[in-house]
């Protein structure tokens, strides 16, 4: 079983939470990747701090609620 690069996590991440029209679980957003291949330990949760980072220096905030 190959390991998912975390650019590649990142950019799947990226992209669903710019397509989604409703916040994203963290629980969701694992769920993105199959089964028989999912993303690297951590690396949903290190993809959205990467992401956060990104956001702010674009001029957008990516923020946690409550309900993801």
């Amino acid at each position: 079983m190959s390991h998912m690069h975390q650019t590649l996590v990142t950019r799947i991440v990226e992209a669903a939470l710019l397509a989604a029209n409703q916040p994203l679980t963290v629980v969701q957003l694992h769920g993105l990747f199959r089964l028989d291949e999912p993303a690297p330990e951590g690396s949903v949760e290190a993809a959205l701090v990467a992401l956060q980072a990104a956001c702010e220096a674009r001029g957008v905030k990516l923020v946690e609620l409550a309900s993801g």
